[in-house]
């Protein structure tokens, strides 16, 4: 068996000082101990024992991932466990995929083949909505590995779309003088989901051109969730997930959602909804999706009881300190 774990871990950026020095900060804004923070997220990796983990939101330095695995993700004598991939841009939120060393997906690298070196480049897109399509780039170029499992390739891809975060929004929301503002915003941040859903596509498309049975698994924060959020029903008319797992008019080459068939009421954050004036909305907004080469041979779920075990309850629960991120992990054994 083979477990792929995916973790948005919020804002790993902020537990370093930054700029050219690699040095954990004592605290940031709501953690009274970074430290203590990122060892209580090593034991949720730990007690989860993935072979495979894939990182949204970590930090821009790679440097500063490996403080951290080589800091808290040790074997017991001391030996860093994980061999770290990072993802080209992002800023300060950039993807990581960290593989076990010695674990069962074996011989990882970046693969160099013409479709997944053409994801760092720009392809045209109206995600302004002006009608003009002018050349867009991924906000965080998705980071692909291939290993061997079990004998056959395995290829998986990481992905973090463009945040649907605007700023002042519910201020702007919620005042009918700026409504029409935010609502112009969000919808430019939607489009750019969408585009970067679809370019998405485009490459697994490729892939399963080349090798219809290919094994392909994508993990990662897609910014969206089953149904139709309110922008989704009223402007866009279609879901970013419903991009990525293939067009009903082409079954062979549907993906299969690891999670949803077996718990379909998960859920991997718990936000506020000022636009349907929903407090603590529970939502999917992380994902693990299987090519249709694996079909069968997977099993997901959503690790809420690994991560609220990792909770300090001795924190009032509306506290940033007491939960170890903003989202909860999600996984899938891969038999």
């Amino acid at each position: 068996m083979l477990r792929i774990m995916d973790w948005n871990i919020e804002w790993m950026n902020n537990w370093f000082v930054g700029g050219n020095e690699v040095a954990w900060r004592d605290t940031h804004a709501g953690i009274p101990d970074v430290q203590a923070l990122a060892q209580r997220v090593a034991d949720v990796v730990d007690g989860l024992d993935p072979d495979v983990l894939t990182i949204q939101e970590g930090p821009s330095d790679r440097r500063e991932m490996e403080l951290f695995a080589n800091g808290f993700l040790t074997d017991v004598a001391g030996n860093p466990r994980f061999t770290i991939f990072q993802g080209i841009d992002g800023a300060a939120q950039k993807v990581y995929i960290l593989v076990k060393v010695g674990g069962a997906l074996q011989n990882p690298a970046g693969p160099m083949d013409v479709a997944t070196n053409a994801l760092i480049d720009p392809w045209e897109a109206d995600v302004d909505g002006d009608l003009v399509l002018a050349d867009y780039n991924f906000t965080r170029t998705p980071l692909v590995i291939e290993g061997q499992h079990d004998g056959s390739p395995l290829r998986i891809m990481t992905l973090h779309t463009k945040s649907k975060f605007v700023n002042r929004g519910q201020q702007l929301w919620n005042d009918p003088t700026t409504r029409q503002q935010f609502v112009a915003v969000a919808l430019v941040n939607r489009r750019r989901i969408s585009a970067e859903a679809m370019r998405g596509r485009r490459y697994l498309d490729a892939l399963l051109a080349e090798h219809p049975d290919r094994r392909i698994v994508v993990t990662g924060d897609f910014n969206d969730g089953p149904g139709f959020d309110f922008f989704e029903t009223h402007y866009v008319t279609h879901g970013v997930t419903d991009i990525l797992l293939g067009s009903v008019f082409y079954p062979e080459l549907q993906f299969e959602h690891a999670i949803l068939r077996r718990e379909p009421d998960a859920f991997t954050a718990i936000f506020d909804d000022y636009i349907d004036n929903i407090d603590d909305r529970e939502l999917l907004l992380d994902h693990i999706i299987c090519s249709p080469g694996l079909a069968g041979q997977h099993t997901g779920r959503v690790a809420s009881a690994e991560f609220l075990a990792a909770e300090d309850t001795t924190i009032p629960a509306e506290d940033r300190a007491r939960h170890v991120s903003d989202h909860r992990p999600i996984l899938v054994d891969i038999a």
